[in-house]
């Protein structure tokens, strides 16, 4: 008598084979991608510095005496609404450099100080010609956590510290947007920003337009920094500026972008 034998694999000890393989497969995945991560922080870490720059001062530039003339703060630096404001501080002839969106400011006088102190007016619009942004500002709420408060999150807008200086005040306005909001869906109004501390290095002039109300407010980034999260604080200033802050770097977020700008124009809703 003969006996057939056949091998024949067991369809429970395949499955459990299968699963365990797709196991290591996810994990050694996982593994891969924490690694990816924990790089790309590091080497993200190491470029922080590359977010610290210093353009042209404002102040510098408005207060910049002619020769043979008055002192600077008797004088009117040049009809700003016959020149772009980019040809303020050196105009020069035949090159056209006209920006629309720039056009019909006038100067503030003296030492970079508005004109219109007391300025009550709420922010309604941000722009950055530069960077082509072009959005909604908000005043933002306080969130109650129980044991502490804090800032609601701006969702698709800039939001406005609404203890800080309003447009054309003096002092320091702080407004915030989302570089990127991966998980909340909130908006990513400033995901550009981090482009400006190489446009300064440029010798590029960055331009914030805030306005309120119809009246626009023209303000020139003289500086921007990098602080860790824990270490911001809002600080307040003697001349007319703003701060625009935003998280830094993508898919950490532990530091936070700051950009200072002061301003330099005024243009009114009829312009």
């Amino acid at each position: 008598m003969r006996a057939d034998h056949k091998l024949q694999g067991s369809p429970r000890w395949s499955r459990s084979r299968l699963a365990g393989a797709a196991a290591m497969a996810l994990g050694l995945a996982l593994i891969a991608a924490a690694a990816a991560y924990f790089a790309y922080t590091f080497a993200a870490g190491r470029t922080l510095d590359d977010l610290v720059a210093a353009g042209a001062d404002p102040a510098e530039t408005l207060d910049a005496p002619r020769a043979g003339g008055a002192a600077a703060a008797d004088q009117t630096l040049y009809p700003g609404s016959l020149l772009p404001a980019r040809l303020w501080a050196a105009p020069r002839g035949t090159l056209d450099l006209a920006a629309p969106e720039l056009e019909g400011f006038t100067p503030v006088s003296g030492s970079g100080r508005p004109s219109i102190a007391g300025m009550t007016g709420r922010a309604d619009h941000i722009a950055i010609p530069a960077l082509g942004i072009d959005v909604a500002v908000e005043e933002l709420g306080i969130v109650d956590l129980g044991d502490s408060a804090a800032y609601e999150t701006p969702k698709f807008v800039v939001g406005h510290i609404p203890e800080t200086p309003n447009p054309g005040s003096h002092g320091n306005g702080w407004y915030f947007g989302h570089l990127e909001s991966p998980l909340g869906g909130e908006g990513n109004v400033f995901s550009r920003l981090p482009q400006v501390p190489g446009l300064l290095r440029d010798g590029e002039d960055v331009h914030v337009v805030v306005s309120s109300g119809g009246r626009s407010f023209l303000y020139q980034v003289s500086e921007t920094d990098i602080v860790h999260q824990d270490d911001i604080a809002l600080y307040q200033a003697g001349d007319a500026r703003i701060t625009l802050v935003t998280c830094y770097p993508r898919l950490k977020y532990d530091h936070r972008l700051l950009v200072t700008a002061k301003l330099i124009g005024i243009r009114d809703a009829a312009v």
